[in-house]
């Protein structure tokens, strides 16, 4: 391969790179500001009081909308109901992209949950479930 069509794929691939970083970066909104930590207290406890009483299994989910900012709530990463921390809580935008997501993985679910505090200016918290019970 001639060295221009390498140097060539090398510019592109860098400049593809650098544009899909900065898109990234882009699209991550701003905090809305501190939670309380009492909060981050009833949400951890809310996953796992519904875990532990079988309403949720690893396909439920708990939110709350954020406190300083009725644009945006906050929810777990993805991780199991039981296993929540204050740690694992994430901000979403109402568009349900992460604040801050710092590698977590986020559930596919709360796109559900941005949508009802999008249309629901009155609700404050959302659970949603697959589970049978």
């Amino acid at each position: 391969m001639p060295a221009t069509t390498l140097a060539r794929r090398a510019f592109l691939g860098g400049a593809v790179a650098a544009f899909a970083a900065a898109r990234a970066f882009a699209q991550s909104p701003a905090p809305a500001g501190p939670v309380d930590p009492k909060l981050l207290d009833d949400l951890v406890a809310a996953n796992r009081i519904l875990a532990d009483q079988g309403v949720v299994d690893g396909y439920g989910h708990v939110s709350v909308r954020h406190p300083a900012d009725p644009q945006r709530y906050l929810m777990s990463r993805s991780i199991a109901p039981e296993l929540v921390t204050a740690a694992d809580v994430m901000e979403y935008d109402l568009d349900s992209t992460a604040v801050e997501p710092r590698g977590r993985a986020s559930y596919l679910e709360r796109f559900i949950h941005g949508e009802i505090y999008r249309a629901r200016p009155d609700v404050r918290a959302v659970h949603s479930s697959r589970s049978t019970t």
